[in-house]
């Protein structure tokens, strides 16, 4: 089934048709995620184009970490364009392991001696938050790579702090080894300008204390913009990016055969998915205030909630048509007895005629929410669909069911037919 193209250019910062949405709904029903691999394939493109425009593409290697969209359907196309993922815990190690993943990095924060002989024995790098675990690396795990986390924020995230650089570096020489690559957490959501200036940090520690290094890890903190509706504009700038890290590498005379690797999560996967709800009944008015009751939940939107982060939203009519009448402030309003189960924080402009049968798209949802989701006062979870790079959907995760309330994710995908 392919794209609707008249319809799909219509929609602002939309990628799914009237069509495919019709074919979803009547297949899975509602509340369900939806998620473009077309989407993914072009935020990675952009990302490895404006490397190579940099001139260092041959010595990137990219991994989007699993947690913020743990959907393997999805995510399997990064096997063929040489994207990695980046692991936290041994369960999604076996998960991804089992679909013919192979390319890991792990970093987990604090953990026990038992998982650091775990991740040791697969030979994937590991990237420790502390001396102490360093410490038991260097004495159980052989000659397992050493690989350290730090913390550039003084956050109280996992990950050694400045002041213990030195002790690191001296732990190290002491035992006749090196670092072969650290990383630096440096936040989320971070602009351009703050991303090139924390490339500065990283190379003044590799030639500060560790100029042995192999590689350098850049981590992530890439910024997405969730209030912009034009595409291009709401994502990070990569090549300004490049071209700032290519200029500072020049200058401080970092060795062309140190590799530089980089987690970009939000950026890549955010406008990969959307959330398609039905509403439950006509708008509902009470004096000052006026809500739109929808089948979801605030427990569907858990990062939207956290960070009171508005998202693009589409008002769809039964047939899954753009809803273009006047319009009035008004809450969506999830289905709980819940006071504050609001889909999303705020207010929003919504169609004064919209009612049951009626549908809402919430835009940019393709990292953290499904995966964030939790069955709170029994509210199950959504179904998750993919719609391929041919524009034919397929069910990779069934709703949980009022004994199972789990994300049930199928082991084969299933194709959705119009029938």
């Amino acid at each position: 089934m392919k794209y609707n193209t008249e319809i799909k250019e219509k929609r602002v910062n939309a990628w799914i048709d009237q069509s495919i949405l019709q074919i979803i709904a009547r297949n899975v029903g509602t509340p369900v995620f939806i998620y473009s691999e077309e989407r993914l394939l072009q935020n990675v493109q952009r990302m490895k184009d404006a490397a190579a425009d940099a001139g260092i593409d041959k010595r990137t290697a990219f991994y989007v970490p699993f947690f913020p969209n743990s959907n393997p359907h999805l995510l399997k196309s990064f096997q063929r364009l040489g994207i990695g993922i980046l692991l936290q815990l041994p369960a999604e190690y076996e998960i991804l392991s089992r679909v013919g993943f192979d390319d890991f990095i792990v970093s987990t924060g604090h953990i026990s001696d038992d998982d650091i002989k775990f991740w040791a024995g697969t030979g994937h790098p590991i990237f420790l938050s502390s001396l102490d675990e360093i410490n038991y690396l260097l004495e159980n795990c052989g000659q397992a790579a050493v690989n350290v986390r730090f913390d550039s924020l003084s956050s109280g995230k996992p990950g050694l702090k400045y002041s213990e650089l030195a002790a690191l570096s001296t732990m190290l020489k002491s035992r006749g080894r090196k670092l072969d690559c650290f990383e630096l957490y440096c936040g989320s959501g971070n602009s351009v300008d703050s991303m090139i200036g924390v490339i500065e940090q990283l190379f003044m520690i590799f030639k500060t204390y560790f100029p042995d290094a192999t590689s350098l890890n850049f981590a992530g903190g890439f910024g997405f913009d969730y209030e912009e509706k034009d595409e291009p504009r709401k994502h990070f700038d990569w090549d300004q990016y490049f071209a700032g890290l290519a200029e500072i590498a020049e200058r401080y005379n970092i060795p062309r055969h140190i590799k530089f690797l980089f987690e970009p999560a939000r950026d890549i996967l955010a406008d990969v998915g959307v959330l398609l709800l039905r509403v439950e009944r006509k708008m509902i008015t009470h004096p000052g205030a006026r809500r739109v009751l929808t089948n979801g939940s605030r427990v569907l939107m858990p990062s939207a909630q956290y960070k009171e982060r508005h998202h693009n939203v589409l008002f769809l009519d039964a047939n899954m048509a753009e809803i273009r009448s006047n319009r009035v402030g008004a809450s969506l309003r999830g289905r709980s007895i819940l006071r504050h189960d609001y889909i999303l924080p705020g207010e929003y402009l919504v169609p004064e005629c919209i009612g049951p049968r009626d549908h809402v798209l919430i835009l940019d949802v393709g990292a953290y929410c499904a995966t964030q989701h939790m069955e709170f006062l029994n509210i199950p979870p959504a179904a998750e669909v993919l719609v391929d790079q041919e524009g034919a959907a397929f069910l990779v995760t069934s709703h949980g069911d009022k004994f199972d309330k789990w994300r049930y994710l199928l082991p084969d995908r299933n194709a959705l037919t119009d029938s």
